[in-house]
């Protein structure tokens, strides 16, 4: 008979045969044998599981079954046999405190088959054989696992937004008005500027519907300025892109404050800077003419709703009527006062 020391679990165990007198022999665990269950399937190591949970394994058996899992990972290099007494409360507890960890762990890593995913590996020693750091261990894998699906999503997200980027690219060069593809746009803007997920969608559909007059003018214009202001806090100027992205965003607060087809002054609202610069004295002579424009075409009663074919139409009506009535309004006349002693200017003598 044939006695031999594991050479991963310190555990004796004997071998039949060899029972003729004289002929027993002993092997030590430095030899580099081990106990049989190092060698068994993950399906005979999970119906063992299954008895242990059960209550109805020894401790030595439940001590080599976890062993076995961990052996199994083929991340632990056995320079030493493990040295915990199976008997021991310390040993039972450390077990039941981590064989359930350690199997979703290494079943969760069996799932992620790419290449690039490798596991770090431990080497056991005569320094650290009573296994306490197997609490780190796992956790060092289980967060190994969780930064490769980080880096695949991350990964995932780049070559998503470069399949738009090239897209948008392709769209913008080729001379297209912004209006066709405010759609591409929008998917760029998202992906460029990380919109947060709870107002992802209605970002999204609010830049897809900027060229929409009738949209526009259901769209809050605190919405659009958010959109804009989050944009260009968040997303680098400068790109052919966020030009296209600019562009869109400021017809979509153009088509919402200009009810009439021009952004009147009289109206008491402008997209202009309050600045005097020769850019802006031109834009607001522009902005006068549009409105002598809207004054000649403005009804001369009140509009009626049912004449008109949209409520946008009908509102451009009354508020061109309004526009009107107010620039026909008979202006207050400022009178002179008569000069008195009080009020003479010398310099008037």
């Amino acid at each position: 008979m044939a006695k031999i020391t594991c050479a991963i679990s310190s555990i004796t165990f004997t071998v039949d045969h060899f029972t003729s007198p004289g002929t027993s022999f002993h092997l030590a665990n430095t030899d580099g044998y081990f106990h049989p269950v190092f060698a068994a399937p993950h399906t005979t190591l999970h119906k063992l599981y299954a008895v242990h949970t059960a209550g109805k394994l020894t401790p030595t058996d439940s001590y080599l079954l976890f062993l076995s899992f961990l052996h199994s990972s083929q991340c632990i290099h056995w320079k030493h046999p493990a040295t915990l007494d199976p008997r021991t409360p310390q040993t039972r507890a450390l077990i039941e405190n981590n064989l359930s960890q350690l199997l979703s762990v290494l079943a969760r890593t069996d799932i992620i088959v790419h290449p690039s995913f490798k596991q770090p590996k431990f080497v056991v020693n005569h320094n650290n054989s009573d296994l306490s750091q197997i609490t780190n261990w796992i956790a060092a894998w289980d967060s190994n696992i969780e930064d490769f699906y980080t880096y695949r999503a991350s990964q995932s997200e780049q070559e998503e937004l470069q399949a738009v980027l090239n897209k948008l690219s392709l769209l913008i060069l080729s001379g297209e008005e912004p209006k066709k593809y405010a759609h591409v746009i929008a998917d760029w803007a998202s992906l460029a500027g990380e919109f947060p997920a709870p107002c992802k969608e209605e970002y999204k559909r609010t830049i897809r519907s900027c060229f929409n007059e009738t949209k526009m003018f259901n769209t809050p214009l605190a919405l659009l300025k958010e959109i804009k202001e989050y944009c260009e806090t968040n997303i680098a100027v400068g790109s052919i892109h966020f030009h296209a992205l600019t562009t869109t965003l400021k017809t979509g607060i153009r088509n919402h404050v200009d009810y009439l087809g021009t952004s009147s002054l009289s109206l008491g609202y402008t997209l202009l800077p309050d600045i005097g610069d020769a850019a802006t004295i031109e834009a607001v002579v522009k902005n006068e003419k549009a409105l002598a424009s809207v004054l000649i075409t403005a009804p001369t009663s009140a509009p009626v709703a049912t004449d008109y074919s949209s409520s946008l139409e009908f509102l451009r009506a009354r508020l061109a009527y309004k526009v009107a009535s107010r620039s026909a309004a008979p202006k207050p006349i400022q009178l002179t006062p008569a000069p008195t002693a009080n009020n003479i200017n010398l310099k008037d003598l």
